[in-house]
């Protein structure tokens, strides 16, 4: 049985933010102690990882079951979703596994210059690609606009029955031509950091809750699931605000079974 299994739900800062005295970075309630996003996945036999967050160590240690995983996609590469690295490289060099790092040719060529004694290391190796294909499984990789923080990579994999689901943690302003891949999908997991957000559009780089509840529409995706959650969004609060039953939201340890 193929699950996802959510590492990390938070935006860069994390929840609690540092010196953040707001209601819910202040609450205990553990579905708002959300670290930096990642998520574990089992397919085909095998565990993936997609990203690769600052907080990797912490997630390895709550949800892992011991088994590295053979395969890391990575959507883009700023801090919150790469800084983990040198703690998975030394994890595979010490319990002598080789993993693979897989991301958009431009991705992965920024990772090794930034990274460039993990290039070098025995236990990860780079892979820059658009398309990776495993025994059953095929994952593709399609550039997508992230507002003022540039772009990022939505990831999306087709399993060889016609089910097909993606991970879309980072996006704002994606064009009528990046939306394309992103249709009909069984499960879209999406980045929302706010439930309704503050900032001017041209400071924005992630879209709200709200405008998200209309993409679903829009792409005709049968479920979605929210993740890279900020402080503004509490759980027990907005999950009863959510106007379809066929949407929810991630935190940290929360298990899915995929389509």
């Amino acid at each position: 049985m193929n699950k996802l299994l959510f590492y990390g739900t938070s935006d860069a800062q994390g929840v609690p933010r540092l010196l953040c005295d707001c209601k819910v970075c202040t609450q205990k309630d553990q579905l708002n102690q959300r670290t930096r996003p990642s998520a574990q996945f089992t397919m085909d036999g095998n565990v993936f990882l997609i990203d690769v967050s600052p907080d990797f160590k912490h997630q390895f240690h709550l949800y892992n079951n011991k088994k590295i995983p053979s395969t890391v996609f990575i959507t883009h590469p700023h801090n919150d979703h790469v800084a983990g690295l040198g703690d998975l490289a030394d994890l595979c060099y010490w319990n002598n596994v080789n993993t693979e790092v897989v991301g958009a040719p431009e991705v992965i060529s920024e990772l090794t210059e930034r990274f460039p004694y993990l290039a070098k290391r025995k236990g990860l190796t780079f892979k820059g690609t658009l398309k990776w294909d495993s025994r059953e499984t095929t994952i593709t990789f399609h550039k997508v606009n992230h507002g003022f923080n540039g772009h990022s990579y939505g990831i999306v994999v087709h399993q060889k029955q016609g089910e097909r689901w993606a991970y879309v943690s980072d996006s704002f302003n994606v064009t009528k031509e990046q939306w394309q891949p992103f249709y009909h999908l069984d499960l879209l997991i999406f980045g929302t950091s706010f439930w309704k957000e503050y900032l001017q559009k041209e400071k924005r780089s992630v879209y709200d809750v709200t405008e998200a509840m209309e993409i679903k529409a829009k792409l005709q995706a049968k479920n979605m699931v929210f993740t890279h959650l900020s402080h503004d969004i509490d759980i027990r609060k907005h999950a009863e605000m959510l106007s379809d039953e066929n949407v929810s939201f991630a935190y940290d340890g929360r298990e899915i079974l995929l389509p």
